[in-house]
């Protein structure tokens, strides 16, 4: 009697088991696909940066990096912040291509005289190539700036841009599109001035 009782017992936790076990590991497993995910995505900001090939070879110790770049490579694989990562990658090759491009060509529309040495200076880019942060020395035998703005050049377009100018004659007052700016380094820049 005692016997079939703990028998009874014993079958009763593992049926009860049994019946957990479809609980238990069902969970477990879409847990596992979901933390591959996220590490994907985690890892996606590393994937931009090298590009795919160094990656690989950098991570090719993890088995779950080839399922990351498989989702990578998915156009309809997406996450929260996945747009801005793809937005500031793409900015950065424009950037780099545009060192390597044309200048924009910058002609002063009018200025006005403020007061006797200050001029508000219209002037008009325009561009063969697109120009994320188009910057401009702006300068007359007072000073000399490097001006800045997040007005997007956009290619075969122009922009009119306006900025104040310390300047005894109009006549002194250059402007002109620089790209490299690490040669204007002991220049002070800042946004355009208005």
């Amino acid at each position: 009697m005692i016997k079939t009782k703990n028998n009874l017992n014993r079958l009763g936790i593992f049926s009860v088991l049994l019946l957990l076990l479809p609980v238990i590991i069902v969970p477990l497993s879409f847990a596992e696909v979901k933390v591959d995910e996220n590490m994907c995505k985690q890892m996606y900001v590393r994937y931009k940066e090298m590009g795919n090939q160094k990656f690989q070879e950098k991570y090719k110790d993890r088995k779950s990096i080839y399922n990351c770049i498989q989702l990578y490579k998915n156009s309809d694989w997406n996450f929260v912040g996945k747009s801005k990562i793809d937005k500031y990658y793409s900015n950065l090759e424009l950037l780099s291509h545009n060192k390597m491009g044309k200048k924009a060509n910058v002609n002063i529309l009018y200025s006005i005289s403020i007061d006797s040495e200050k001029f508000l200076v219209k002037f008009k880019a325009c561009a063969d190539t697109t120009i994320l942060k188009p910057s401009f020395l702006i300068q007359s035998k007072s000073e000399q700036y490097i001006g800045i703005t997040d007005k997007i050049l956009k290619k075969d377009t122009c922009n009119d841009y306006r900025t104040y100018v310390n300047a005894k004659y109009q006549s002194d007052i250059k402007i002109e599109n620089i790209l490299d700016l690490s040669k204007y380094k002991h220049v002070k820049s800042g946004n355009l001035r208005i």
